[in-house]
């Protein structure tokens, strides 16, 4: 089970090469989909389920893996996107102290959805909009 970090990007890592054998890994983050995010976790105990998930942006591409529900580990590839289109269903990045988050239009759906990403993975989160941005941000909140 990959409760540690390095353990989880090393699992990570594995289904990415599975998921396309050709991708370089740029930078990996979870993420939790919801409008708030303390009281799923609350509610959930922890535990992560199908609206939880690895992004990781690749040299080709971005790739969404389910959290499998036995354990903290990458699942099933769930979405691969391309960097363009990213970019483009991306907005509303908001950086708070313990957890902080963007809007997502995931393929396939009308509306966004509220990505969150705790205080452990945000230096992941804002290398990962760096990458697909530039430096280049929705928020004038950077500086928190």
């Amino acid at each position: 089970m990959g409760l540690i970090k390095s353990t989880t990007l090393v699992q990570v890592t594995e289904a990415v090469r599975q998921s396309d054998p050709l991708a370089h890994p740029v930078v990996t983050l979870a993420v939790g989909s919801g409008r708030h995010p303390l009281l799923s976790t609350l509610l959930s105990c922890g535990i992560g389920d199908n609206d939880t998930f690895f992004v990781t942006l690749t040299d080709r591409s971005v790739l969404f893996h389910k959290v499998a529900s036995t354990g903290y580990r990458p699942g099933k590839l769930r979405y691969d996107v391309e960097h363009e289109q990213v970019r483009t269903r991306i907005g509303e990045v908001r950086r708070r102290p313990l957890w902080s988050t963007f809007r997502f239009r995931f393929p396939g759906d009308t509306e966004a959805a509220w990505l969150n990403v705790r205080r452990a993975w945000r230096p992941e989160m804002d290398r990962f909009l760096d990458a697909l941005h530039g430096d280049r941000h929705d928020s004038p909140e950077r500086a928190s």
